[in-house]
């Protein structure tokens, strides 16, 4: 495997089966395959350091003994099934400040972002979906970027059309349902 500057600029060689070896600073990125090179031009800096997953948030709000949960409009393949609200943390933003700004602009909300719930779940390119508690702390949540809202109860969750990803958390999510039902005495 090789790389060199060329020009004042990086070189990165990838061959297919093969490891890189990146420079110090990175302006173009050359791909060798079949013996044919190819400059793409690249803008910022390339590591071989692990990058940080790129994290998605969803926000478990309960009220009343109840979870709140989104129906997505988009994309088609997902149309018309049920998830707990959220989405990207955008770039120098914190997990729980982009849960916050997210239902905020979902659900006209304000909510306090608490513990994380359940597992993390591996998302294509590199992302990971995670899911954290979050307290309501004013508004009345409205379908603002969903088709329709729905508040569940331990049952009703079981029942809903959840999308695949959010469905790894039912354990804790029914866990915290039944810890917030009360009970009558046997």
């Amino acid at each position: 495997m090789a790389s060199g500057n060329v020009a004042d600029s990086t070189v990165r060689v990838i061959v297919p089966g093969d490891s890189c070896q990146v420079g110090s600073s990175s302006r173009a990125l050359w791909i060798a395959e079949s013996g044919n090179k190819v400059a793409i031009p690249h803008h910022g800096a390339m590591s071989d350091a692990p990058a940080r997953d790129r994290e998605v948030v969803a926000g478990a709000i309960f009220h009343g003994g109840r979870l709140l949960l989104a129906q997505r409009t988009r994309p088609p393949a997902l149309a018309g099934r049920w998830e707990l609200p959220g989405g990207k943390v955008e770039e120098f933003e914190s997990p729980q400040s982009a849960l916050v700004r997210e239902l905020r602009e979902e659900l006209a909300v304000e909510v306090r972002c608490g513990a994380r719930i359940g597992v993390d779940v591996p998302l294509s390119r590199g992302m990971v979906l995670r899911a954290y508690r979050a307290e309501l702390v004013s508004g009345e949540p409205v379908a603002l970027e969903h088709s329709q809202l729905r508040w569940v109860d331990a049952e009703e969750l079981l029942s809903m059309d959840l999308v695949d990803n959010d469905r790894a958390w039912i354990p804790e999510l029914l866990e915290e349902l039944s810890a917030l039902t009360p009970h009558e005495p046997s």
